[in-house]
Parts: C-alpha cells; structure tokens; sequence
C-alpha cells in the first residue's frame, strides 16, 4: 500500500536540505536487442514498469522540481517519501511506454527536451554508433505536460556546453529556455546538462538564464539542498536487474556507484574525451 502521508510542517525556505533520490532514465523501449546493444542508454519496458511497481509497493511518490520549488518556499509539504524521476533527450517511447506506465500508477515525472523543434531524431546519438531515434513532437510534449510531467529544457541541439564558445554555450542555455516556454505558455526553470558535462562557468549561466535547477549525472552522493545548479542523479539502464534497482532505492549503496562513476570520468578525461560513452 502507498503512503501518502505528508509532512504536517511547511517547512522555510532555508529549511535543512531533504535526502530526494533523483532517477535518470533515457529511452524506454520494447526493442531488447537495442536494449542488449546499448544498454547505457535503454531500459526494457517490463524491467521499467517492474520499477514503477517497486516504487509504489514501497510507498515512494515521485514529485516534480517544481514541486521541490514549491516546498523549498514553504508552499507544498513533500511527501513521506519524495522521489524524481527524470528522462533526457525526449525519446518518442516517453510517450508510447513511459505516459501509460505512470499513468496507470497516478506518477508524474521530468522530460528534458532539446528544444530545436525542426530536429525529429536522436541526431547526436550517431557520434556513438547508435541508431537515431524518433522524439516527441510539440503536441505529445504538450499532451505530457498538461497531465503533470514537468518540462525541463535540454539545450537546443544537445552539444558538449563546456567545449563550444561561450557565446553558443550561453545560446544554447538561455534561448532553449525561450522556445520551451513559448511552446508550453509555461515557466520552464529546469535544466539538464547535456551528456552531464558542466563546469563554473557553464553553472553560472544556467542560474544567469533563469533556471532554478540544473541537473548533472553522478556528480556526488545524491543530497538535495546543496548546489542547485547541479543536482546529482542516478543513471537507470538495462544492465541493471531489480535487486540492484532495489538496493539503490533503500540502501546508500548509491555511493558506490559515484565512486565508479569518478573513475570512468576520469579514464574518460585522460583521453581527451568528456563524453566517451553517452549518457
């Protein structure tokens, strides 16, 4: 059964941080051999809904930035168990698995979107060998909004922010923000670093721009309350089976998974290439 008690305090603004899971998934999809082949990017959707079913059978409720906004203002009470539940890059299959799944379980989540609106697939997966993929157009991004999925931007054309110019950077950050909001006839306060990559600079504009959040990968254990304009977030693929999906979600063993994640950056790094593999 799912509690949905809530704290019965509103907390101030400049309450103590709250420990928030934030989840980062990507493309949901019915095709297991693309999951077997590219699983740093794709989850089965049998595995996805056995995590949905896992969420609710232990009483966690997924909320919005928004919503977090919201509470850090001392205008929402979080529930008992707050979870976010984020997917970059705007996949079409959002609409197709992601939207029943939760739908059916009264969840919401977050959808970062590139907001160049002329680009139909995946176009930056190719760098990787991987198959360009078919994204949401603007009326199945407006569809998912109106029934509570939060609407982030993901820059315009999903490039490596800390490696183009930082007039281009600045473009990407603060015009991205422009066209969703036009779009969505909606305030659009959060941000996803493409590939996970940012730096001071880059962080700066994205507080510049407007944003409340931005959101990084796995950039350090997952505390909320510390440095908003790179929340920390747990990468969800196909090479992860329930149990571990469980251990991430009661256990603190996501402090491994930073460790790891430090030491795969770093490789990375010393070759010359931030985004080695994608996320």
């Amino acid at each position: 059964m799912v509690e949905t008690n809530e704290v019965d305090i509103k907390i101030p603004a400049q309450g103590n941080p709250r420990k928030i899971k934030v989840l980062m998934y990507h493309l949901i999809t019915d095709n297991n051999n693309f999951c077997r082949k590219f699983k740093s990017i794709s989850l089965p959707v049998e595995s996805f809904r056995s995590q949905i079913k896992f969420l609710e059978r232990w009483g966690f409720t997924p909320i919005t930035f928004e919503d977090y906004q919201l509470y850090l203002e001392g205008e929402l009470n979080l529930p008992k168990k707050p979870i976010i539940l984020t997917f970059d890059d705007g996949y079409e299959d959002i609409y197709k698995y992601v939207y029943p799944i939760m739908k059916e379980y009264g969840m919401k989540g977050v959808l970062f979107i590139t907001a160049d609106r002329k680009v139909k697939t995946s176009v930056w997966d190719a760098h990787f060998g991987i198959p360009q993929l078919p994204l949401l157009n603007n009326q199945q991004i407006i569809e998912l909004h109106a029934a509570g999925f939060e609407i982030g931007s993901h820059s315009i054309s999903h490039p490596q922010l800390p490696h183009i110019p930082r007039e281009k950077a600045w473009e990407e950050i603060s015009r991205s923000r422009m066209i969703l909001e036009i779009l969505l006839n909606n305030p659009v306060k959060t941000f996803a670093y493409p590939y996970g990559l940012t730096n001071d600079t880059i962080k700066h504009m994205t507080i510049d721009a407007g944003y409340n959040f931005g959101c990084g990968t796995y950039t350090g254990p997952p505390i909320f309350g510390q440095d908003h304009s790179e929340i920390r977030r747990m990468l969800i693929s196909g090479s992860m089976p329930i149990k571990y999906f469980a251990l991430r979600m009661l256990t603190p063993y996501q402090y491994c998974d930073w460790t790891r994640w430090k030491i795969k950056t770093k490789f990375f790094r010393q070759l010359g290439n931030d985004a080695g593999y994608p996320i």
